[in-house]
């Protein structure tokens, strides 16, 4: 319906099997509720790119989408073909090769990837090297604007990254995608097939077969990647697939790992429609997001709420949970997080920061490759921070001294964290930040520790002349300086 006030109609069946007859029945039923919320996962739809669905018939083997793999024995005997640059691209991959049956694997990328495994080492995560103080709080809005600790982070980054052997990626040396730059990626961290990719690069040059045998890569199955290229068609035998660089492959088995699309078919083309209005008027004002008819092999998807991904501005009490995409970090905890802002935000006590239309939300990944890439920690304090639930330094060193203190500027943002205050403050979030996140950030190791702390000393040094220049500035013009306030 068009007012939200008035809550909304459900319509659903039910379906019923007769004992005797065995025949199946439906009974549709509608039910009035005051609040909904839309729970269906990020990814609902399979994705199927419109230049593979135009040669699907003249093709003479199989083609699957990754969501119908079940089992690696389908590799058997096959001549491999997978699409996609995502994780799940790279775990079919890794899968293909290392059945002995399959003939050859092959990958295509389109626009490339940034390949670092999910755990650097033992008990360390890739995620616990992320850090709050001066990243995601504490930050001064020119320093921000600046994307300055993002500069200071790709330095750290990309020499962290050639000395596993390529700039590009963690022991990357095909599929690279560019810039790579903190903020700009959705990190791939299925990592295992990267070693065979590798190979054919590798054995090239004597530079690379050194690393090679450094990682102990010699004798693997080689995958064969097409990167930056696409399927432009089958030839004449049925077999031959074609790129639009003129290479060809072989193969007898295709899997589409292209991702998934959400779909909203049971929204009332009303709620829809004021979605879409809000998404162009975003895309209009600010930079624009990918355009979804751009692109073969860009997602045709239903466009979410403005408000943080979570509500539109005339619908508080339809709640989206669950529809981003972090660059690192995982979904559970934002969709907690977005359920502490949906309660709120339905209480009308979310403090929502008026924001300059024209300049693209703050916490969006750069990259633009999803309209609901988000980098995961601005996410986080951007959206505790409307309902007065981003934690106090003061406070925490008052509560939990060192140990929460550290815990909360050199870790990740953890959930518990934003618990420790506002209006789903918990004793027991106390306990867990000085002890079990203090301990995974003991894990990490002294050198780490080191390092982290290093560039948030440095970072210190970014926002305090931030803010001296600020300072001098509304000297001379005569105004009110603001230093760390909200972006």
């Amino acid at each position: 319906g068009d007012d939200d006030e008035n809550g909304y109609i459900v319509q659903y069946q039910k379906t019923t099997v007769n004992d005797e007859s065995n025949l199946v029945q439906t009974e549709t039923t509608a039910e009035h509720f005051d609040m909904c919320a839309v729970c269906s996962g990020l990814h609902n739809v399979p994705n199927i790119p419109r230049n593979i669905i135009a040669f699907e018939k003249s093709f003479k083997g199989s083609i699957l989408h990754s969501s119908e793999y079940k089992d690696s024995s389908i590799f058997d005997n096959k001549r491999v073909l997978i699409l996609g640059s995502g994780e799940t691209s790279m775990d079919i991959a890794l899968r293909a090769v290392n059945n002995p049956k399959s003939i050859s694997v092959a990958l295509n990328v389109r626009r490339g990837f940034l390949s670092i495994p999910h755990n650097l080492a033992e008990d360390r995560p890739l995620d616990v090297f992320i850090t709050n103080l001066f990243e995601h709080s504490y930050e001064h809005p020119w320093v921000h604007a600046l994307r300055l600790r993002w500069h200071l982070s790709t330095i750290v980054i990309r020499l962290f990254l050639f000395l596993t052997g390529s700039s590009v990626g963690f022991n990357q040396w095909t599929c690279e995608t560019t810039p790579v730059r903190r903020g700009y990626h959705i990190i791939n961290k299925s990592h295992g097939a990267m070693s065979h990719l590798n190979v054919p690069i590798k054995s090239k040059s004597l530079r690379g077969r050194f690393w090679m045998k450094l990682y102990g890569e010699e004798g693997l199955r080689p995958i064969e990647s097409f990167h930056k290229t696409s399927v432009v068609g089958v030839e004449n035998d049925g077999k031959t697939i074609r790129f639009d660089d003129g290479r060809t492959y072989e193969a007898d088995l295709i899997i589409i790992a292209t991702g998934y699309k959400q779909s909203f078919p049971f929204l009332d083309e009303t709620i829809q429609a004021e979605y879409r209005q809000e998404a162009m008027e975003v895309q209009k004002e600010s930079s624009p997001l990918l355009n979804p008819q751009s692109s073969d092999y860009t997602l045709e998807e239903e466009y979410l709420p403005s408000q943080h991904f979570i509500t539109g501005k005339k619908r508080p009490r339809l709640g989206f949970i669950g529809f981003v995409r972090p660059n690192v970090g995982a979904i559970p905890p934002m969709s907690e997080l977005q359920v502490m802002w949906w309660l709120c935000r339905m209480k009308n006590k979310v403090n929502m920061l008026k924001r300059d239309p024209k300049v693209p939300l703050s916490y969006m990944v750069l990259g633009a490759k999803y309209q609901y890439g988000v980098d995961y920690g601005n996410y986080m304090h951007r959206v505790a921070e409307d309902i007065g639930a981003a934690p106090s330094l003061v406070n925490v060193w008052k509560k939990s001294g060192f140990k929460g203190l550290f815990t909360y500027s050199m870790g990740q943002s953890h959930i518990p964290l934003f618990r420790l205050e506002g209006p789903f403050a918990s004793k027991l979030c106390w306990s867990i930040t000085s002890n079990e996140l203090w301990q995974v950030c003991l894990n990490r190791g002294f050198a780490e520790n080191f390092g982290l702390v290093s560039m948030c000393t440095v970072s210190l040094w970014m926002n305090l002349t931030a803010c001296a220049l600020e300072l001098l500035w509304c000297c001379f013009t005569f105004r009110k300086p603001k230093f760390f306030t909200r972006y």
